[in-house]
């Protein structure tokens, strides 16, 4: 056989990274730290946003979960970034990633996988197929679980058996036992950190057997960014606002009603908040209609309670000056 037909014992592992990178140049962010990373980029790993800005301690965090492969599990309110910062941490890293949504309809049998029966040479014969998690363990892959808190039981104790960093994957029907690819990684999303929902905000989640959260060798939280580094993500993900005189001064405004909606909705007077996701959204969608006000109402406002309308309506006018047609002052000339 030719020699180059077999690896030898000191040829790297397929799929291992094969470059370091310096954080601070690649983030921007103040730290010595270096990063595993790969040349190529291949049809797993996420698409880059150039406009992206990174938030020091969950960048830190995340790239030690890649650089050191520690599970890593990223806690805080919808909306603020939280499986973004994963995503764009293994954009720039060219590091395949796959996010999946611990929803209440992803069952054990979809992240193990099941029997199915497929045609063979003509004939009908069942075998089993793996799901999402052997396959994902088996590769490079950085496995982003969103929603953690909201898995349902039997998930959750799959998912157990992984968060070691021997992380071995035993599937008892098929008497196999998957080790973990040397690059395989694990990350988490959670609206709440494990205790569950004492806020009624979000619905669904509940708690996290303590074992389990003892697994998560690294928490960080992320939840809503201060005032004008905000204003920043909207200007740089809105550029028509950059090139006008009052363009910064817009956006302050539009931030500051998310604001007034965040501080109502952690009160318990809000039901529904301005994520910063909204916020872009509403600046795009005011360029669209050239219309600041009406696009606030076809972006956010119609999507609120009607009892709570006049409250985000005053919110606006208090951020605009200007009174919109849900605003409790028209309702009561009405």
């Amino acid at each position: 056989m030719n020699s180059r037909e077999t690896p030898s014992a000191a040829e790297p592992t397929p799929g291992l990274p094969d470059k370091r990178i310096s954080v601070r140049k690649t983030f921007g962010i103040d730290s010595d730290m270096e990063a595993p990373a790969y040349s190529v980029a291949e049809e797993h790993v996420p698409d880059l946003d150039p406009d992206y800005l990174f938030d020091r301690e969950t960048t830190l965090a995340i790239l030690a979960g890649f650089a050191f492969n520690r599970r890593v599990m990223i806690a805080g309110y919808h909306g603020t970034g939280k499986s973004t910062h994963i995503e764009q941490v293994a954009a720039r890293l060219n590091w395949p990633c796959v996010r999946i949504n611990l929803d209440s309809h992803v069952s054990r049998i979809d992240l193990v996988g099941k029997d199915a029966i497929v045609l063979k040479d003509g004939v009908q014969v069942t075998e089993f197929r793996d799901g999402m998690l052997p396959w994902a363990l088996q590769n490079n892959i950085a496995l982003c679980f969103d929603e953690y808190d909201a898995g349902r039981p039997d998930v959750m104790f799959v998912i157990q058996r992984i968060l070691e960093v021997s992380g071995k994957l035993t599937l008892l029907d098929q008497a196999r036992v998957i080790r973990p690819h040397p690059a395989f990684r694990l990350f988490a999303t959670a609206n709440t950190v494990g205790l569950g929902d004492t806020s009624g905000l979000y619905h669904g989640t509940q708690q996290i057997n303590q074992g389990q959260m003892d697994r998560w060798s690294i928490v960080a939280t992320l939840n809503y960014l201060p005032h004008d580094k905000e204003v920043d993500i909207v200007l740089a993900k809105a550029p028509h606002y950059r090139g006008r005189k009052e363009g910064r001064d817009t956006v302050n405004k539009m931030v500051r009603v998310a604001d007034l909606t965040r501080n109502a909705f952690i009160n318990g007077d809000l039901s529904t908040v301005m994520s910063p996701r909204t916020v872009i959204t509403w600046a795009e969608n005011a360029e669209i209609f050239k219309d600041i006000g009406f696009a606030f109402r076809l972006t956010f406002l119609n999507k609120c309670d009607e009892l709570e309308r006049t409250l985000v309506a005053e919110f606006y006018q208090r951020a605009f000056g200007q009174e919109l047609p849900e605003s409790a002052l028209n309702v009561a000339l009405s």
